[in-house]
């Protein structure tokens, strides 16, 4: 069979993928745009460390722009512009702290900031994860400056310039030819929760051959066509996601035994009936996984019964 056409566009709900916010010109080395925008009464200074990002109750915590004009030039991140306003990340260390302010983690916002707020959160946890994880030259040693408004680093020894990292991954709904979509258990979910399978892209590999790879050495899934339907950033660490469908030509059910515990073709009235009877769920909210699975169902993913 090939893959059918419904499978092939690109998915128009998957979070984050937007791109709401108007990155700066970061190729102008210059300290400008950020003092520019601290002197602006509007700007929005967000604070993140290593326990997570600034919050109180449901939304960021956005700390006076004064008391950011006090900051070492070098923990500030120009992350953008939104709607007329610039937001400003301050990488504050492990003791800062704030009146009335809770500490967040990517994974816990989740479930509890709003859309907008979640958005942001992942760029400033994209460029925080490598600053605060990235303090000296890896080429000689030596300790690093950032440029380009905190996008990138540079030693002050050699002049090595340093870009954050991104590592690529593909996750993909597999489909047969009788319309089941390819579902697995992995051994990292806390729950009894049922995905759709990714990994990592490997050096010298194209995206479909990722795709191919990942699917037989999780499944024993063999894989024909496969067609991009969108990508999602990812920070957890530093992941893009590239997410595809793809046609099975084959369907005998092989888990590796190392990741991926369980695998199950699912038709879209099984896949209902074991969630609402809480025999198992799977990934929702903001993950392009849940977008991907709900694709294939057709319209909003059912919930366990109460």
């Amino acid at each position: 069979m090939a893959l059918a056409e419904k499978y092939r566009g690109v998915l128009r709900n998957i979070p984050f993928a937007g791109g709401e916010l108007i990155r700066p010109l970061t190729e102008v080395d210059s300290a400008e745009p950020i003092l520019e925008a601290l002197a602006r009464p509007d700007t929005k200074v967000m604070l993140l460390g290593p326990q997570g990002i600034a919050a109180q109750n449901h939304s960021l915590l956005y700390m006076p722009v004064a008391q950011a004009r006090e900051a070492a030039p070098k923990s500030l991140v120009h992350l953008g512009a939104m709607d007329g306003v610039n937001y400003v990340l301050l990488l504050a260390d492990a003791g800062a702290v704030l009146p009335d302010t809770e500490w967040i983690s990517l994974r816990e916002a989740f479930g509890r900031l709003e859309a907008r707020d979640l958005g942001l959160f992942v760029v400033a946890q994209a460029i925080g994860n490598w600053r605060l994880g990235t303090t000296f030259c890896p080429q000689c040693g030596s300790s690093l400056e950032p440029t380009s408004l905190g996008w990138s680093q540079r030693c002050v020894d050699g002049q090595h310039e340093l870009f954050p990292r991104t590592d690529p991954a593909v996750i993909a709904s597999i489909i047969d030819a009788e319309d089941r979509l390819l579902l697995g258990a992995n051994v990292r979910f806390k729950k009894k929760i049922y995905s759709v399978l990714a990994g990592f892209v490997e050096a010298g590999e194209s995206l479909e051959a990722a795709v191919r790879r990942e699917i037989f050495e999780e499944s024993g899934v063999r894989v024909g066509e496969c067609a991009y339907r969108g990508s999602q950033p990812w920070p957890l660490p530093r992941s893009l996601m590239l997410g595809f469908s793809g046609e099975a030509l084959s369907t005998e059910l092989i888990p590796d035994g190392q990741e991926i515990l369980d695998l199950r073709w699912f038709t879209r009235e099984e896949l209902h009936d074991a969630i609402t009877q809480g025999v198992l769920d799977v990934p929702r909210g903001p993950s392009i996984a849940g977008a991907l699975i709900e694709d294939w169902y057709g319209h909003e993913l059912p919930k366990a019964v109460a």
